[in-house]
C-alpha cells in the first residue's frame, strides 16, 4: 500500500523567543509543515539556530494577511508574537495587533490560535 502522509502548513507569526518554543514543538510532529514569518533580519531563532532564516521576512498585518495567507495557504496560524517582539514595548499595541488579526483571520476561513508566553512558562 503507498499511503502518503498528509502535510498540514502551520504559519508561525513571530520568530523572537516565543517563536522559537512553538516551533521546537511543532517540530516534534512530523507531519507539520513549518512556514515562519518575521520581519527582523536575526530574530531569536535564526540567532539560536532553531531555524535558518524566516520563510518570510515579512511584519503581518490585518492590512497585509490576505497577500500573505494567499502565497503561504497555511491550514493554520499561531501568533506567536510578545510584547518583547515590538520594538517600544506596546502592550496595548500588541493587544490590538492580536485581536485585529484574529478578527481578519476569521475573513479567510484560517484557523487562528495566540499563543500566550504562559504557556510556555520555562522560556
Amino acid at each position: 500500500m503507498n499511503s502518503k502522509v498528509s502535510m498540514m502548513r502551520v504559519l508561525v507569526v513571530g520568530a523572537g523567543k516565543l517563536g522559537c518554543a512553538v516551533i521546537r514543538q511543532l517540530r516534534k510532529n512530523e507531519g507539520v509543515e513549518i512556514v515562519v514569518s518575521d520581519p527582523r533580519e536575526c530574530p531569536e531563532a535564526v540567532s539560536h539556530k532553531v531555524i535558518e532564516k524566516a520563510d518570510l521576512r515579512v511584519h503581518v498585518t490585518a492590512m497585509n494577511f490576505e497577500e500573505v495567507v494567499s502565497e503561504v495557504r497555511p491550514d493554520l496560524v499561531l501568533l506567536a508574537r510578545t510584547v518583547d517582539d515590538w520594538e517600544k514595548e506596546d502592550t496595548p499595541m500588541g493587544s490590538q495587533y492580536v485581536l485585529g488579526m484574529e478578527r481578519e483571520l476569521t475573513k479567510y476561513g484560517v484557523a487562528v490560535i495566540p499563543v500566550s508566553a504562559e504557556t510556555f512558562s520555562h522560556i
